[in-house]
Order: C-alpha cells, then sequence, then structure tokens
C-alpha cells in the first residue's frame, strides 16, 4: 500500500486593466520585475529589504530601456509614414 500526500498552491493570479489607453512603461516595468523577482513577506529582514531595493534597481533599468524602446519603435513608425507619403502624420505622431 502506497500513501501518497500532495500539497499544492494555487499561484497569484493578478489581472491589470488600463482604461481608454495603453499601459505606461511604468506599468510594464512593474508587471516585468514582478515576474522576475518574487520578495517573501517571511524572508528574513536584511535580505528582504536588499531583494526589495535590487528589485528597485531592476524596474529602473527595465523603464529606461522601455523608454528607448518605445522613442525607437516610434521613429520607425515615423520614417515608414515618411516613406509612404504621409509626411504630415509622421510629423503629428512624432510629436506625441
Amino acid at each position: 500500500m502506497f500513501d501518497l500526500s500532495v500539497s499544492m498552491a494555487a499561484g497569484e493570479v493578478v489581472v491589470r486593466t488600463a482604461d481608454n489607453r495603453g499601459f505606461s512603461v511604468e506599468e510594464v516595468a512593474d508587471m516585468a520585475v514582478d515576474k522576475i523577482l518574487f520578495v517573501a513577506e517571511d524572508a528574513p529582514a536584511p535580505i528582504r529589504d536588499q531583494a526589495r531595493d535590487f528589485k528597485e534597481v531592476m524596474r529602473q533599468v527595465i523603464v529606461q530601456h522601455l523608454k528607448v524602446a518605445v522613442d525607437h519603435d516610434r521613429a520607425t513608425i515615423c520614417a515608414k509614414l515618411r516613406g509612404a507619403g504621409y509626411p504630415e502624420l509622421a510629423n503629428n505622431l512624432r510629436s506625441l
């Protein structure tokens, strides 16, 4: 006869929405760091504090790189619009 004990904990499900807009760079960065690094509340205080500090540094790095990605994507779209004969639309998009 076998004794089998199985213990499972359901993972946390988080739903985020934005009303009449897309997510901001900061919101996406928050989602990324929450997926990358989990800080347990019951971790020893020095480790928990260090992990939270590291998580904030990671967030700042991700925000910085996402902003660069958005700028470059917008520049690419503007160049394609100009190439397609829509310079005014490209200028309006670039000024956002």
